[in-house]
């Protein structure tokens, strides 16, 4: 939003999608956003477009990985650790991927190796 406010800012100044493109990149280095992405800007600010905001996306909001289905998902972790993720996934009404990615990347968990049949060791007096 920032950058676009600043892109917006230049288009008004009468400078190029090019040059603006460049002072983005050395103001905000590899989070800059592309080139093509400001010639876009550029041309809905030429059609008249001054919102600088998301257009409205048709589709569903991203609604499973929110602070409460994390929060729930840490407690049915506590209380069972061996549910399934497809268990998981039904309780909550999720997707099995926003499950693994919940568990993975916002709760750092990972799968332990457990080995049915221990290597039996051999004793010495045999």
């Amino acid at each position: 939003m920032e950058q676009r406010v600043n892109i917006k800012l230049c288009f008004k100044l009468g400078k190029k999608a090019t040059e603006t493109h460049e002072m983005l990149v050395k103001v905000y280095g590899e989070d800059a956003v592309s080139k093509k992405c400001v010639f876009e800007w550029f041309k809905r600010f030429r059609d008249g477009e001054e919102d600088v905001k998301d257009e409205p996306r048709s589709g569903r909001l991203p609604t499973s990985t929110t602070p409460d289905s994390i929060e729930r998902m840490r407690r049915m972790l506590a209380d069972d650790r061996r549910l399934s993720l497809r268990k998981i996934a039904e309780e909550l009404k999720i997707s099995l991927d926003s499950v693994s990615n919940i568990i993975h990347e916002h709760l750092q968990k990972r799968k332990k190796k457990i080995y049915a049949f221990p290597t039996l060791r051999r004793s010495s007096n045999v």
